[in-house]
C-alpha cells in the first residue's frame, strides 16, 4: 500500500538534520546539547526522547527512563531554522561504570499535508554515554555459530565501557573471507552479550575456528572466532 502511495503522489522529503551523531560524557559532565536543523521551506514539528539502551540474551532493548531527560521534548522548527536542544542526567550520584542511552528525534508526519502525498519523515537515534572515571575499558569475548545459512557473531563484553565495532570481517583457518560488515555492525555495551547475524559463505562444522577483524574506538582488533554447533 505504501508503494502504491507513493504512485499515486509526490513524496515529501524527509528535512531533519540532527548534530552531532554521538554524545559522551565523562564524569562528571551531566549535561550536553544537539542541534536540530530544519532543511525545507515549510516548518516541522520534532519529537525528542531518551531510552534506557541494554543488551540482553543477545539482542538490543530500549526501555523508557525519567534518568535522562531532553528539554524540549518537542521542538517547533522554522524553515532554515537551527534549534539547541539540552540533554541532562538528572539521576542523582554517579553513574557508575558507563550507563548507554539512546536518543530519539523523530520528525512528525504534517497535519495538513496534500491529499495524494506521502510523508517521508525522519528519525535520527542518537547513542548516549555517561561513564565514570574508575570505568574500565572494554574487553570483547568473540563466538560464533550456525544460523541458519547465517553466521551469528557472538560478543561478550567484560568491562565497563562499551566498544564500537565497524568495518567486521570473518575469515577461515584458510584467510578465506567468509563474513564482512562494510559498515557499522553495531556497540557490544559493557557488562554485556550482543549478537549479530550476518550472510555467510561456507560449509563449516562444529569447532571450526575463525578469526575476526575490525574497527572499533581504540583502532583496529583481530580476534579468534571459536565456532560452536549453532542450529
Amino acid at each position: 500500500m505504501a508503494f502504491l502511495g507513493l504512485l499515486a503522489g509526490t513524496a515529501n522529503a524527509a528535512s531533519l538534520q540532527v548534530a552531532p551523531v554521538l554524545l559522551d560524557l565523562p564524569a562528571p559532565g551531566n549535561t550536553a546539547t544537539i542541534t536540530l536543523r530544519n532543511t525545507d521551506v515549510e516548518p516541522i514539528t520534532a519529537q525528542v526522547r531518551v531510552f534506557r539502551w541494554s543488551q540482553r540474551d543477545g539482542a538490543e532493548r530500549l526501555e523508557p527512563t525519567d534518568e535522562v531527560v531532553a528539554s524540549p521534548p518537542v521542538v517547533q522548527l522554522r524553515s532554515r531554522q537551527d534549534y539547541t536542544v539540552r540533554v541532562v542526567r538528572v539521576a542523582g550520584g554517579p553513574a557508575g561504570g558507563e550507563t548507554a542511552y539512546r536518543l530519539i528525534v523523530d520528525e512528525l508526519p504534517r497535519p495538513n499535508r496534500t491529499q495524494g502525498t506521502v510523508a517521508l519523515v525522519m528519525r535520527h537515534v542518537v547513542p548516549v554515554f555517561f561513564t565514570d572515571r574508575s570505568a574500565s575499558p572494554a574487553a570483547v569475548t568473540w563466538s560464533a555459530s550456525r544460523h541458519g545459512k547465517s553466521l551469528a557473531i557472538g560478543a561478550a563484553n567484560s568491562g565497563d565501557r562499551r566498544a564500537r565495532l565497524a568495518a567486521v570481517t570473518v575469515r577461515d583457518g584458510a584467510g578465506k573471507v567468509v563474513a564482512t560488515n562494510k559498515g557499522l555492525l553495531g556497540y557490544s555495551l559493557g557488562r554485556s552479550a550482543m549478537q549479530w547475524v550476518l550472510p555467510a559463505r561456507w560449509a563449516s562444522k562444529s569447532g571450526a575456528r575463525f578469526t575476526i577483524s575490525g574497527m572499533t574506538e581504540a583502532g583496529p582488533f583481530n580476534a579468534t572466532l571459536p565456532m560452536s554447533a549453532g542450529r
